[in-house]
């Protein structure tokens, strides 16, 4: 225990699945800025080779941003319906 989740929680895989939830989860960020930075690292890092999305989650208002990790650690925006509450 003792670790404090930051408000912007970033979770990568490979597929969805309903299973995944917590196990998704690679780190948080104070700022909105901050999280995408680290899901820049996160992307580009030697274990993004088995996740091909990544989300970061605003815990305070529920929305989120998707994207897809594509050759060379790039992120791409994907559109999500349900993202924004």
């Amino acid at each position: 225990m003792g670790r404090k989740i930051n408000r912007f929680a970033i979770f990568a895989e490979r597929i969805h699945l309903m299973n995944g939830g917590a196990k998704s989860f690679r780190d948080s960020a104070p700022t909105e800025e901050a999280a995408m930075d680290l899901a820049e690292e996160i992307a580009k890092s030697e274990k993004a080779v088995f996740y091909s999305w990544l989300q970061i989650l605003d815990v305070m208002t529920g929305n989120y941003t998707e994207y897809s990790i594509k050759t060379g650690g790039v992120l791409e925006e994907r559109e999500c319906p349900d993202s924004k509450n």
